[in-house]
């Protein structure tokens, strides 16, 4: 070969050896601790059946998935909540999205890792045993603690680049009887209560899980307050679903206030502790104005005390999506640039359901929702999943 060739060829594979360099590098790097970036996104990675999803991930060839994993991608969030993420006891699920789907660039886009997995279990799909939507059976998927196929279903899973402490605590089996003042569900006709007292004996509060996973960023400790309380709607007038989001959201509300009533699933009792700095994040499935909620539920975290609920992430393609959309969407009286979720538009319309709420001792210095207009090159990523990417940025 001609020495100028050579030169070429050795000059290539110097570059591409560069090149290889940078990727790794760049997929180790520490982050900054000076400005976080904190989201959630409901990814609908639910499927019909235990183990489909850990089958689907292993191959980083699913086109759904890959839209998932652009979304974050793009908007590259140091600490993310994913919900409907269907458990596995091994991780494989998540440890397969992030290897060949968060690891891999998608559609241009620079690779990310999160090193750091929290992902414990959950109550949908966990067999109660007992006929607990009083259709004279048992065993079926409105019997579970949480609504579900199988055990884990609908899952949740937290992915952050920073380390996450050994001290994390679950509430997965915390009952609902415990909590004082319960909502509990009552016929409005007879006054006669919904649930028999063998259920209320057993019944869990969460409908998958709340969760509080401490992360380390640099010398502070920010606790993400995680939860996906059941929607508010799937039950009669006796509204056993509302009320039971109600009193999910009022747990993390209690928590916040280190209510000494709360235990874990290490049966260690009392919620956070005073002057915490933390982040609520998840699918609450609760609008602050409209939707079905019980009496605007999401509302107790919002106007927390220690909650800054003056961010509220937006988007020009929500807005957009509203106005163009209309039918029940023109009697919302939220402001629609804050949705975050895009339903049937005759019954439901687009809602405000996904939060990330700091508290008020946190600088945050932006928030967002990613939901690209119609005009946006990227506007197909709006279709990744019903509801979109919500983050804030907080400045330490």
């Amino acid at each position: 070969m001609p020495y100028n060739l050579i030169s070429l060829a050795l000059l290539v594979m110097f570059a591409i050896s560069i090149a290889c360099a940078a990727q790794e590098v760049d997929l180790a790097k520490q982050p900054s601790p000076q400005r976080v970036r904190f989201a959630t996104f409901n990814t609908a990675l639910h499927r019909a059946k235990a183990g489909l999803l850990v089958d689907e991930v292993k191959n980083g060839r699913s086109q759904a998935i890959a839209g998932i994993a652009e979304v974050i991608q793009r908007v590259r969030p140091d600490v993310i909540l994913l919900t409907e993420v269907d458990y596995d006891e091994a991780g494989a699920a998540v440890e397969g999205l992030r290897k060949n789907y968060l690891m891999t660039a998608q559609n241009g886009q620079a690779a990310i890792d999160y090193p750091h997995v929290f992902f414990a279990a959950v109550n949908t799909g966990e067999d109660s045993k007992l006929d607990l939507n009083r259709d004279g059976k048992s065993h079926s998927p409105d019997d579970a603690f949480g609504f579900g196929l199988f055990p884990g279903q609908y899952g949740m899973a937290l992915l952050s680049r920073f380390p996450i402490s050994p001290s994390s605590r679950t509430f997965q089996k915390f009952l609902w009887r415990d909590m004082p003042g319960a909502l509990w569900p009552t016929f409005p006709e007879t006054k006669e209560e919904y649930y028999s007292a063998e259920i209320k004996q057993v019944f869990r509060l969460s409908s998958k899980s709340h969760w509080d996973v401490p992360i380390q960023i640099s010398d502070r400790i920010v606790h993400v307050i995680a939860a996906h309380p059941t929607p508010p709607i799937f039950d009669q007038k006796e509204d056993r679903n509302g009320r039971r989001n109600h009193d999910e959201i009022r747990l993390i509300a209690d928590y916040l206030s280190g209510a000494d009533y709360i235990y874990d699933d290490k049966k260690i009792k009392g919620g956070l502790t005073p002057q915490s700095s933390f982040v609520v994040a998840g699918d609450l499935n609760s609008d602050p104005a409209d939707g079905e909620s019980w009496m605007a539920a999401v509302r107790q975290l919002i106007d927390h005390p220690l909650v800054d609920g003056t961010v509220v992430p937006t988007s020009a393609g929500a807005k957009q999506a509203s106005e163009k959309s209309g039918q029940i969407n023109v009697k919302h009286t939220s402001d629609s640039a804050a949705d975050t979720g895009d339903f049937n538009d005759k019954t439901v319309g687009n809602l405000r359901l996904d939060y990330v709420l700091p508290s008020k001792d946190l600088n945050v210095v932006g928030s967002g929702v990613f939901w690209p207009t119609e005009e946006d090159p990227n506007a197909p990523l709006a279709k990744a999943s019903d509801h979109h990417l919500v983050w804030i940025d907080v400045e330490f």
